[in-house]
This record gives C-alpha cells, structure tokens and sequence, in this order.
C-alpha cells in the first residue's frame, strides 16, 4: 500500500532491547541521546517566552512563506558581525544580514526536507559523518536521497576523516553534512577541518549544510564565540 521509501525495519534492534530492559529494571540512567532542549536542563527567560505568546498580533493571520518579517529580522540580527558570514561576495563584520536571505521553518526535519530536495535529484547523494544522528536516514529516504557516511574517528578527540570522506565522493555527490557540534560525540567542527571541507566543497561545487541547533549550548561557554563554522567561504548552489 505505501512506497517502497518508507519500507523501514521497525523491529526493535538489541541496543534498543537492553534499554527497555534497563528501564524495566528502576536502575538509575543516562540517557545521552535526548536532545529535546526543554529535557536536558537549559535555562529559558521563561517571562519573556510566555509574554510573547500573549501578544494580540498572534491573533491576526499573516502567512509569510519565508516566515514572519520580525522574526527574519531578529535572526539576521543575530547573526550579524558574526565570522564566515558572507554579504555581496565578501567576508563582513560590520554590515547586516539581509532577512530576505532567511527562510524559517517549523523545525530542523521540515528545513532537512527542502534542503534536499532543493540540492538533490532522485538518487543524489549527501555525505553525513559517521557517527551520527539516526533520524537523518529517515529524511534521506522520504526525499529520494541516498546518504553516504564518512568516518568520524577518535584520535585524543573526535576528528573528521577526510580520506574517507574523499574515498565517499562520487560525481552525484551534492553536499556534506556537519552537525556542529556533532550528535551523538558532542564533538565541534575544527578551524583546519572546516577550511579543509570548504575547500573539498568549492572546488566539487558542492553544499555545505550545517547544522548548529545546539551551537550555543558548548559547555564550555568561553568557546562559544570562535567555534562558529565559517559557511561564508563555501561557495552557494
């Protein structure tokens, strides 16, 4: 009855096995694949959050297809004076973000899936590190797109394997995926690694596609400002 794209095993494997049985058990866990941010303790201006809900403007229906013109704003404003961002052609710290260059989506699987399919044809591939974010191959397989991994190995840290992303390269290749910092290591991408990747890229005409949700949540926060990725120095598609 439905298409072969959703034909997943959805047979419990063992991993997931052992963890019914551990939670059968009352024993103490750790679970480190949560990633829903309102489980794993950050602190919200909750007042402000609330008093948004509450604004009478919610009641008007104004639908953007890009997405509320404030919002746009707030976010191009965020991202301004930020490194790697790019604005006509160069490199900038000083002029702003244009907001009609962001799209806003209802969440990071709905951006995936036309991310895909914007970059990809029927069969395209997309490398994504390995380890990885499972439900990646789900969004892959509903958008037609076969994923590729490459290596991710551990060496007094995570670090990215290029010999094995450059052996996964094929000519239907059409963009790399980088979780920064990665799911399920907690692992940042590396100033050598991303003008490595930048470079492999640019001169594949390929995308690269970065995912930062969690960017700003390093526990480290003295790091936060210079571990942005540097996406201005890819080149577009």
């Amino acid at each position: 009855m439905f298409a072969s794209r959703t034909n997943w095993r959805l047979d419990p494997n063992r991993f997931t096995r052992a963890l019914e049985e551990h939670r059968r058990s009352g024993k103490q866990l750790l679970d480190l694949t949560v990633s829903n941010p309102t489980d794993c303790g950050f602190e919200y201006p909750e007042r402000e959050i609330l008093s948004a809900l509450s604004d009478s403007r919610s009641l008007a229906y104004r639908p953007e297809s890009k997405g509320f013109r404030e919002a746009r704003e707030a976010v191009a404003a965020y991202y301004s004076g930020r490194i790697g961002f790019v604005i006509s052609g160069k490199a900038s710290n000083r002029e702003s973000i244009d907001p009609d260059r962001i799209l806003l989506t209802s969440g990071t699987s709905e951006a995936y899936s036309h991310i895909f399919r914007l970059l990809c044809e029927p069969g395209d591939e997309v490398l994504v590190a390995s380890p990885s974010y499972p439900l990646f191959e789900f969004l892959a397989d509903l958008a037609d797109v076969r994923l590729v991994p490459y290596t991710l190995q551990y060496d007094h840290g995570w670090q990215m394997d290029f010999g094995s992303l450059c052996a996964a390269l094929t000519r239907r290749s059409r963009a790399v995926l980088i979780v920064h910092p990665n799911n399920p290591t907690g692992s940042f991408v590396k100033p050598r690694e991303a003008a490595e990747l930048v470079e492999i890229c640019s001169s594949r005409d390929m995308a690269i596609i970065a995912d930062e949700v969690f960017l700003d949540y390093p526990l480290d926060r003295s790091r936060r400002k210079r571990l942005r990725f540097p996406m201005g120095r890819s080149r577009s598609r």
